[in-house]
């Protein structure tokens, strides 16, 4: 429907941040951001932009490729952003079929991919780029669901990376989001009673234990800005996450990681500048 318009997701022209995942198909990387600009409005194809934090390395790297809005077979408007991973555009064949074509007993292991998406792209920038007459998925190319899709947020799945969903926010928003979540992460402190010092407390405690305590209060401090930062995104996103994918498993952005690091990005084009 109109709330899955996939060409009209990439037409804004806007940014869009990574903030939360049902499942972390890349688990080092954090400060993903996204932006399409118009290539070919006859063929919905787009050119991505997608830049990231290696948080291994410590480099922010940019990748560009190009991206198709196409719909699944039995719906009239574009509800699948497919990426053009060996940098091209991507091929219209085969006819996207629908998520729930990829389950098999119950869950996505049997079409999962184990590479992540940055490492799909990187090896299609590097290897023969022939155009192949039978693209194959994970291979030549990359479909995106559209699970949801307004100005505000655009949330995607991917049946072939585990069949996960990703929140995406429009950068303009995130300023007021992250600040709400701040706001909202110091009231619930406020009314969270204190434990007594004493409480509990041993002269000859171990320095394991306290070791141990300390990491526990971290954990329990990230969990809770988690899910205040979850509870501060735009409502009808959140909802739609929720009723189509359950509750987040990942937060994907860091905030202090995010605004403190400040290597140059290694910018990496896998896209062709000159028609398809």
């Amino acid at each position: 429907g109109p709330l899955q318009f996939a060409w009209k997701a990439l037409e804004r022209n806007d940014t869009y941040v990574l903030l939360f995942r049902s499942k972390n198909y890349e688990p080092n990387i954090t400060c993903v951001k996204v932006k399409s600009t118009v290539y070919n409005k006859t063929l919905k194809i787009a050119n991505y932009t997608r830049t990231y934090l290696n948080i291994t390395s410590g480099n922010m790297t940019s990748l560009q490729f190009q991206v198709r809005a196409l719909n699944q077979s039995g719906y009239d408007l574009e509800n699948v952003i497919r990426a053009g991973l060996k940098g091209r555009a991507p091929s219209v064949t085969p006819v996207p079929l629908g998520s729930n074509m990829y389950l098999q007993y119950g869950d996505y292991s049997c079409n999962t991919s184990s590479k992540p998406f940055w490492e799909m792209l990187l090896e299609g920038t590097f290897s023969d780029k022939e155009e192949t007459s039978n693209p194959v998925e994970g291979e030549d190319f990359l479909d995106f669901y559209e699970v949801y899709s307004q100005p505000s947020c655009n949330i995607l799945r991917s049946p072939l990376l585990q069949g996960g969903c990703d929140f995406w926010l429009n950068q303009s928003l995130l300023a007021d989001v992250l600040k709400h979540a701040e706001n909202l992460t110091k009231s619930t402190d406020a009314k969270t009673p204190k434990e007594a010092e004493a409480e509990g407390r041993n002269d000859n405690e171990s320095e394991d234990s306290t070791d141990s305590k300390n990491n526990e209060e971290k954990r329990k401090k990230a969990q809770k800005y988690t899910e205040a930062l979850f509870k501060s995104l735009p409502t009808a996103c959140r909802y739609a996450f929720i009723a189509s994918c359950g509750y987040p498993q990942f937060m994907m952005y860091h905030k202090d990681t995010c605004d403190t690091q400040i290597k140059e990005a290694t910018t990496i084009t896998t896209t062709q500048s000159q028609g398809e």
